[in-house]
């Protein structure tokens, strides 16, 4: 009998957990007479629609049930046609609460039965309680400097206002730290950066950039589950990849490893920005920017930590910044040969010359019609100047014939005009589009690519000016 009646019970307690494993929400909109309410979330830099509830004719509330539970995050309650919303919070494992608010005065929300949100908007209660002070002092510290009147008073008053809602802010924190509203909270909080008094101003300033650009992320919690479902993560990620960070290549790659780095032992956020900065980087849209997507597919996808993807796609994604590596800014240009008209051999490695530029064209592109001029007039502007101006054909097979038909029509003649008949150059150069441009030093390592026809002259112009600047430098 005992072990029966314990059986008994543990059911019992089994069942009671998985019952009260659920969402069950009640939405009370007092003067609101449309049926539909959408129930959405925040998720990185969109907002996705979580539900959307019909209210019964004769109903006053409308309710959000699930049997299994949401993830945690910050939602918002949006009502129609008008678009108005409020925000609230669902935790991990508290989700059956009532939510009463007025739909003429949506600022008025009354929570019943979760913690999480009587605490949010307790909050939310107390700086609305404090704003007038704010605005007052403001306002006077406004009136006593147009006046010229001495304002120390006041600035202590802002002080210790700042102090108050700091000290607030800090115990909320403190008492419930794992919660998502002392997320939201710890989130605000300023860097504090220490005084630098050694060094010019100059260096002074690059001390406080640098600190405040380590200790940026502080305050955020990465780990925590919720962190991708609030509004302000993707803004503040955003702002130090565009802010605090140089736009070149190896800048941006420093920067997105140490974001993913943040997000080591949160999976989902992780995944979301991995592909996140993989698909902003697909195509390029700086100068030597392919560098950063064939960085984030060998550190990220081809080391097996990108296990979403199917194995097809990955094999895709693999391959294609495999064909990218070897055109990469840096990189010396693959050992490839291609052909004059009469059959000349002419090896990219082995062109005599201070500098190299190879445009790649084909007959049928009208981009390439209109970008030859340019070419033209570089290459008679140049050679002087020891740069050689090769032009490849990209066009094989029964095409060929059409890359040597068309040079006079496009002025071409006085290039040093090449082909490949079976295009071989494409098996360890990945050319897609034309026309591309690329600039070789005398190593034959790309120095810039893919820059306009018409900046050829002025870009050429500024790296010669620039390595000459490094070569008397260096004899000095």
């Amino acid at each position: 009998m005992n072990k029966i009646y314990i059986l008994i019970l543990s059911f019992c307690f089994v069942s009671n957990i998985m019952v009260s494993q659920k969402v069950d929400i009640k939405f009370k909109l007092d003067n609101y007479k449309n049926d539909t309410l959408i129930v959405g979330n925040y998720y990185a830099d969109r907002q996705l629609v979580k539900d959307t509830l019909f209210r019964e004719e004769g109903e006053k509330d409308f309710v959000m049930q699930s049997d299994s539970l949401f993830e945690e995050g910050v939602y918002i309650a949006i009502t129609i046609p008008d678009h108005q919303f409020i925000q609230f919070i669902i935790p991990k494992d508290d989700q059956e609460f009532e939510i009463k608010m007025d739909y003429e005065d949506l600022s008025d929300v009354k929570i019943k039965d979760s913690y999480e949100n009587e605490l949010f908007y307790d909050y939310l209660a107390y700086l609305k309680k404090r704003r007038p002070e704010n605005t007052r002092l403001q306002k006077e510290l406004e009136e006593a400097k147009s006046k010229g009147e001495d304002d120390t008073r006041i600035l202590a008053q802002i002080a210790a206002l700042d102090q108050d809602i700091l000290d607030q802010q800090k115990k909320i924190v403190a008492e419930n730290p794992n919660t998502i509203t002392a997320m939201l909270i710890s989130a605000n909080f300023q860097i504090d950066i220490p005084e630098f008094t050694e060094g010019t101003e100059e260096e002074i300033k690059t001390q406080r950039f640098r600190y405040y650009r380590s200790h940026y992320f502080d305050h955020l919690n990465f780990d925590h589950p919720g962190i991708l479902r609030t509004p302000f993560l993707h803004d503040r990620i955003n702002y130090y990849m565009e802010k605090l960070n140089a736009p070149l290549p190896d800048s941006t790659i420093i920067a997105i490893d140490y974001v993913l780095s943040k997000f080591e032992n949160n999976p989902e956020a992780f995944k979301f920005y991995t592909s996140y900065f993989l698909n902003q980087y697909a195509q390029m849209k700086m100068v030597g920017q392919d560098a950063i997507y064939v960085h984030i597919v060998d550190k990220y996808y081809a080391d097996g930590q990108a296990p979403w993807v199917k194995e097809e796609t990955l094999a895709k994604i693999i391959d294609n910044a495999n064909k990218l590596k070897p055109l990469l800014i840096g990189k010396t240009i693959p050992d490839v040969t291609t052909y004059e008209q009469d059959g000349t051999a002419v090896k990219l490695r082995e062109i005599d010359s201070d500098y190299t530029v190879l445009v790649f064209w084909a007959p049928n592109c009208g981009h390439c019609k209109k970008a030859m001029p340019h070419v033209v007039k570089f290459n008679d502007e140049f050679i002087s100047k020891g740069v050689k101006t090769i032009s490849i054909c990209t066009k094989g097979g029964d095409k060929f014939k059409g890359c040597w038909d068309s040079l006079e029509d496009k002025d071409m003649l006085r290039l040093l005009n090449t082909g490949d008949e079976y295009i071989r150059f494409q098996r360890q150069m990945f050319v897609t589009k034309t026309p591309k441009i690329i600039v070789l030093n005398r190593e034959k390592e790309i120095v810039i690519k893919d820059i306009p026809a018409e900046k050829l002259s002025e870009i050429v112009d500024e790296i010669i000016r620039l390595d000459d600047e490094e070569k008397s430098i260096s004899i000095e």
